[in-house]
């Protein structure tokens, strides 16, 4: 099963549980950092290890400092990442996958795992 990591800004920690339900209703695993939790940024990248895919919610293209180290780390254990708008940084753009909605994310996960043998 496919295990998608939310990686977002903890002042939209709300949008970002709603996002992850979207995904668990889909049955899809969905991670997702909590603001709360003493791990810190250690915590965010276990949880890239963990999952198969990143997908940056980044609400207008902004992503902060703490989202852009997630999509760094990604790249380098070599995971696909997504991006739910344009990123507005054009030196991140072009080491995305890709602009996706959730549901258009959904729909590339259910689709890759019916064309698994």
């Amino acid at each position: 099963m496919t295990k998608v990591y939310l990686a977002g800004s903890f002042k939209h920690y709300g949008t970002l549980r709603k996002i992850q339900q979207q995904f668990i209703d889909a049955q899809i695993e969905c991670l997702l950092s909590s603001p709360d939790a003493n791990q810190g940024i250690e915590g965010c990248l276990q949880r890239i290890d963990q999952s198969d895919i990143t997908f940056i919610v980044n609400f207008d293209g902004y992503v902060g400092k703490s989202v852009t180290l997630d999509i760094g780390y990604a790249l380098g254990v070599d995971k696909p990442i997504y991006a739910l708008e344009p990123i507005s940084d054009p030196d991140i753009t072009h080491l995305i996958c890709g602009v996706k909605s959730v549901n258009q994310l959904i729909d590339l996960i259910h689709s890759s795992a019916s064309t698994r043998p």
